[in-house]
């Protein structure tokens, strides 16, 4: 039997926390992973929300965006959105979904 976490894992300069979600189904943990990605775009939410955008993608050089999203509606990809203040490592927000196998 497979779960699928999403993963939430942030830090600011003053403060940092994981949040982990368990889904029972990929479309699930999709949803969730779109869904925190959307939370942080929103400016009340994240220091993300803050940047400027073109395009999908900051338009500050000194921040860096990883981005690997689903092939297709029926691959189970093992999904990442990373966003780094490379002026600040310690300045970051990842989220991921991680498909684990339960015995």
């Amino acid at each position: 039997m497979k779960v699928y976490l999403v993963k939430l894992d942030w830090s600011t300069e003053d403060s940092n926390d994981i949040e982990l979600f368990v889904c029972g189904t990929y479309d699930k943990a999709y949803e969730k992973f779109k869904e925190l990605i959307a939370n942080e775009m929103n400016p009340d939410n994240s220091w993300v929300g803050e940047l400027e955008w073109e395009n999908g993608v900051p338009k500050d050089d000194k921040i860096e965006l990883d981005f690997l999203d689903r092939r297709s509606d029926t691959d189970e990809t093992e999904c990442y959105w990373l966003i780094t203040d490379t002026w600040d490592y310690g300045v970051r927000t990842h989220i991921s979904i991680e498909i684990k196998e339960v015995l």
